[in-house]
């Protein structure tokens, strides 16, 4: 039994050097230390963007750095500051600044910065803009740093720190729940409950699961509160239960597709009989698969299939046609194949199986 738990915790340590390490060829940080040295002129350019509120252009517009003035603002996966035109008098263009968030969904976020366009300061901070569902945290996130870039523009002096939105504490009862009941609770019922609710709640309403793509920023940036305490009981539930005799139990009782494919498998009772050689087969496809792609990461080449994954599904404004086509095939094909996608393809799977030394 020992010597079983060793073997874990070994398999667990290296899964995670692994990623760290993906983390560091992919990123250049790990845990907000970056690796790569800046020139003088870069190191004075981020000088002068972080002190600097407001430059002038050749042209007279006045262009407002965010950076300077909303540090404490931070989106799902970190920082999204703004640069704000002003032109004769009047917001003429905002201009995302590099950042950490999801591309998916920052894309959909940013499409808020036309609700300001045109409008002055004194308007645009009296306008009330809404947020993109499934994109909450990089919406309140592209607000306050608006709110605060016009305040330090017109000389108010508030302090814009966006506030946790409520869905969080939602997302994180709904979170805390499927990892501690079934601990307790061995009810079909209560299983087919929790299973829509992480669909809807965690899915589509919030977007909160754990890929690749989110777990890498978690080892460049570190973890970002509050959104990330619901992070944390995810990264327990997938990296340390199994070590107390609860394998895959992110994936069996919290990943939102995974609960998909559960719900959608009670719709028929009749499942496709896999031979044996199949489905050794079928686990070597996602065992080579998953090792490609680590290796694609620790060379740093193609690593955009990490926003490629099914998950990106849930946000489905702004997910591609195909993603949202394989992903509703997959939904479709478990219910006569048990949960096809979480056994034969998923590579956020294939890393928790690796960590738990599954393969």
């Amino acid at each position: 039994m020992k010597k079983n738990i060793g073997n874990k915790v070994l398999s667990l340590i290296l899964t995670l050097i692994m990623l760290a390490c993906a983390a560091l060829a992919v990123n250049k940080t790990l845990f907000g230390h970056k690796i790569e040295a800046k020139s003088v002129t870069e190191v004075s350019e981020i000088s002068k963007a972080d002190t600097d509120v407001i430059s002038t252009l050749p042209d007279g517009t006045e262009v407002i750095h965010t950076s300077a003035v909303a540090d404490s603002v931070q989106g799902y996966a970190g920082p999204v500051p703004l640069d704000i035109y002003i032109s004769e008098g009047k917001i003429a263009k905002i201009e995302a600044l590099p950042n950490a968030e999801t591309p998916s969904f920052f894309k959909r976020a940013s499409a808020m910065f036309d609700e300001w366009i045109g409008l002055t300061p004194q308007e645009a901070l009296a306008q009330k803009v809404d947020g993109i569902t499934g994109a909450t945290y990089s919406s309140d996130a592209i607000t306050a740093n608006v709110n605060a870039g016009l305040d330090a523009y017109l000389g108010i002096q508030n302090e814009h720190r966006n506030n946790a939105p409520w869905k969080i504490w939602i997302a994180l009862a709904v979170t805390l729940a499927a990892c501690l009941v079934p601990l307790f609770v061995k009810s079909k019922v209560y299983h087919t409950v929790q299973m829509i609710a992480n669909v809807v709640v965690l899915g589509f309403w919030c977007g909160l699961y754990l890929d690749y793509a989110l777990m890498l920023r978690y080892m460049s940036e570190g973890l970002l509160f509050p959104a990330g305490f619901v992070a944390i009981v995810m990264l327990v539930a997938a990296f340390i239960y199994p070590l107390f005799g609860r394998p895959q139990h992110y994936c069996n009782h919290i990943c939102p597709l995974g609960s998909a494919q559960q719900l959608v498998a009670q719709i028929c009772n009749y499942k496709i009989t896999i031979s044996k050689k199949t489905l050794k087969g079928l686990d070597w496809f996602r065992r080579l698969l998953w090792a490609a792609l680590m290796l694609l990461l620790w060379a740093d080449c193609l690593t955009g299939w990490m926003d490629l994954e099914l998950f990106q599904a849930f946000q489905f404004r702004s997910a591609s046609w195909w993603i949202i086509g394989a992903a509703l095939l997959f939904v479709a094909l478990s219910a006569v194949v048990a949960r096809p996608y979480c056994r034969f393809v998923c590579p956020t799977g294939s890393l928790f199986k690796r960590a738990e030394n599954l393969g």
